[in-house]
């Protein structure tokens, strides 16, 4: 298909979909933009006309019938799992919004699906498309770093008005979007709400990105601060090989100051630290030599617009996927593990690893 343009779908008009993906894709000459679905059907028709897609659904079975090369999902978290199901079973790769699925069974069966229908997924995180990301993480899986042996990170972030059901200031016209998150979204803990879904899960996956572990055992706490979700979560895990890391997350900084997210990767040839909100990253050798990169500017900290774009990439034979459904199904795992680890007081260990 190198020399023709992917044909996509897009469910789910609400905040990320008007703010990233519809604008995205819409400006790429590479895909079609064929429909958009949409359980309020008028949304639909507001958002296709906008963004020149071609027809608007109310029912996203109505939009798979035109049998689209690819379908992004970017709905309530708690949706996810019919919405990939069913674009996988109508033959389509799809692009799922993060987090993956809340129930890691659900992930379990759309990994399963996706391989038996040759299918591919995409998961919606910009972060691993930074040239920083992209650099570290290739030069880990070199082993220029050596052995990976503790990792750390802090993600920091203002979105405590989220878990408190005020949502409103997403859909404002200087933010891009056509319409706010609903009020449960991330406040209802049946909806996925919470931090550890909602922003955790950006971590987690950067760090299993770069580095290739994968936690065998984890043991956490939270704290809902009044609300009805986790609003901030600190996470130890350990892997198979003997490595252990930290992750610690809150959605409490005000929005008049800075958020923070930090990551140091120790390895048995040396550190690196990254910062992908100041945009910064220096690599720090045992022989005394460190690696300064240049900062990224501004726009290229949240590489928003390439998740989609990626799909469409895949689609045409230029690249395979960069950010997979496996490290999807990895991550959202690990969190499901933390937030039982949080409930009993127990370390919890992951599907697979006992024993």
């Amino acid at each position: 298909m190198s020399d023709q343009r992917a044909r996509i779908g897009v469910i789910g008009t609400g905040w990320w979909s008007t703010f990233a993906h519809l604008p995205s894709l819409s400006a790429y000459p590479d895909a079609e933009l064929i429909g958009v679905a949409d359980v309020d059907r008028s949304k639909a028709r507001q958002a296709a006309e906008r963004f020149n897609a071609g027809q608007a659904f109310g029912d996203h079975l109505e939009l798979l019938a035109l049998k689209p090369d690819g379908v992004v999902i970017a709905t309530p978290h708690h949706t996810h799992f019919e919405l990939a199901r069913d674009a996988l079973l109508a033959g389509a790769d799809v692009m799922i919004e993060k987090p993956m699925v809340v129930d890691p069974a659900h992930g379990r069966d759309l990994v399963a699906l996706a391989r038996e229908q040759g299918r591919t997924i995409h998961m919606g995180y910009p972060y691993p498309f930074t040239r920083h990301c992209r650099l570290l993480h290739d030069l880990i899986q070199a082993g220029d770093l050596g052995e990976i042996l503790f990792t750390t990170g802090l993600f920091a972030t203002s979105v405590l008005e989220f878990y408190r059901g005020l949502t409103a200031y997403a859909g404002e016209p200087e933010a891009g979007a056509m319409w706010a998150p609903g009020t449960d979204t991330y406040s209802d803990p049946a909806r996925g709400g919470g931090q550890m879904l909602t922003q955790v899960t950006h971590e987690a996956s950067l760090m299993f990105h770069l580095t290739g572990l994968r936690p065998t055992r984890v043991h956490a706490f939270t704290d809902t601060f009044g609300t009805k979700v986790d609003v901030w979560d600190a996470i130890a895990f350990t892997t198979a090989s003997g490595a252990s890391g930290t992750v610690a997350s809150t959605g409490t900084v005000p929005r008049t100051q800075s958020v923070v997210e930090e990551y140091r990767i120790f390895g048995s040839e040396g550190h690196a630290l990254l910062s992908t909100s100041t945009g910064t990253l220096s690599i720090h050798f045992n022989d005394g030599t460190t690696r300064e990169e240049a900062p990224l500017r501004a726009e290229e900290r949240y590489p928003l617009h390439q998740t989609s774009r990626q799909l469409v990439d895949t689609i045409l034979g230029r690249s395979p996927a960069h950010v997979t459904g496996e490290l999807g199904l990895l991550t959202v795992e690990f969190l499901a593990a933390a937030l039982e680890s949080a409930r009993t007081g127990q370390v919890v260990t992951l599907p697979g690893q006992e024993g």
